[in-house]
């Protein structure tokens, strides 16, 4: 059973068009999101404000 060249480029044509829109669409949404601090850096600061509130000697509970 063959398939027709032409319904196999016809098929191909769309699913690059969908995936041309996908790809658009995932342009368009990471463009307005802000950047992202790495992990390195968020880890960084938790354990600096750990360190700020072990050597002031605040309690977690009544540190807020």
């Amino acid at each position: 059973m063959d398939m027709n060249v032409y319904f196999a480029e016809w098929l191909i044509r769309e699913r690059l068009a969908e995936a041309r829109a996908a790809g658009a669409r995932d342009a368009l949404i990471h463009a307005h999101r802000p950047p992202r601090q790495p992990m390195r850096v968020a880890l960084g600061l938790v354990l600096i404000r750990l360190g700020q509130r072990i050597q002031s000697g605040a309690s977690p509970l009544t540190a807020h």
